[in-house]
C-alpha cells in the first residue's frame, strides 16, 4: 500500500478491472467464439509455451474463406478465387483473338510488342492498343468503356475520337451506332459463362 494525502491507495494499476477466470476448454472456447465473431471468420487458437518460465500463449490464425468445386479435394481461398477468375476472363479475352494476334500476349518487350502490334494492324488485324500492347485488364477496360458509352474504339491504326456526348467544334461528334470498319467493339461477351458480375471485385 501507499500512503497519499488522500488516504491509502493499492499499487496493483488493475485494480477494479474484471480478471478473466483460470483458461479452460471451456472459456478458451468462449474466447474463440467471441474472436472469431469479431474478425467475422473462422480462426484456429493453439495453445504453445510462453517464453516466460510457467506461462503459456495462445497462437490465433485466421482460417482463409474457402470454396470447392465439386468432386475436389482442394480448396481455395478468397484470394485464390479472384486471381484465377482474373486468369479464366483473361485466357477467354486472348482466346478469343486471331492466333497471329494471341501472340502479342507472350511478348514481354514493350517495343517488341509495340512493333509487332504495328505489323499486324498494317496486315488488317483490329488491334487493341491499351489491352493488347499497353496490357490493360480486359474485362475492367471494356466495362470502363461502356460505362462512357463507347461501344467501339478505333484500332492501332486508327485516329483517335471523341468522347460520347462530348464532341469539340473541331471534332466529328461520336457515333455509336456506326462503328469505324476494323475498330474494336466494346463489349465483354468473352467473359459470358464465367460468372464475372463486377470486374474489380
Amino acid at each position: 500500500m501507499v500512503n497519499s494525502v488522500t488516504g491509502p491507495q493499492s499499487t496493483d494499476p488493475f485494480t477494479g478491472i474484471l480478471r478473466p477466470e483460470t483458461t479452460s476448454s471451456g472459456s478458451t472456447s468462449s474466447f474463440t467464439d467471441q474472436l472469431a465473431s469479431a474478425l467475422d471468420g473462422p480462426i484456429d487458437v493453439h495453445k504453445t509455451q510462453s517464453q516466460n518460465s510457467g506461462g503459456s500463449q495462445f497462437l490465433v490464425t485466421e482460417k482463409a474463406v474457402s470454396a470447392q468445386a465439386p468432386g475436389s479435394q482442394d480448396t481455395l481461398s478468397a484470394a485464390d478465387q479472384a486471381s484465377l477468375k482474373q486468369m479464366a476472363e483473361n485466357d477467354a479475352y486472348w482466346a478469343a483473338q486471331p492466333p497471329a494476334v494471341q501472340q502479342l500476349r507472350n511478348v514481354g518487350d514493350f517495343a517488341q510488342r509495340s512493333a509487332m502490334a504495328q505489323d499486324l494492324a498494317d496486315k488488317g488485324y483490329t488491334i487493341d492498343r491499351a489491352i493488347m500492347v499497353w496490357g490493360w485488364d480486359p474485362m475492367k477496360t471494356m466495362a470502363t468503356r461502356q460505362m462512357y458509352g463507347y461501344t467501339w474504339v478505333p484500332s492501332y491504326n486508327q485516329p483517335s475520337v471523341s468522347s460520347p456526348g462530348m464532341a469539340l467544334p473541331s471534332q466529328t461528334p461520336y457515333d455509336a451506332a456506326n462503328p469505324a470498319p476494323g475498330s474494336v467493339a466494346v463489349n465483354t461477351d468473352f467473359a459470358k459463362g464465367l460468372g464475372i458480375t463486377n470486374p474489380w471485385a
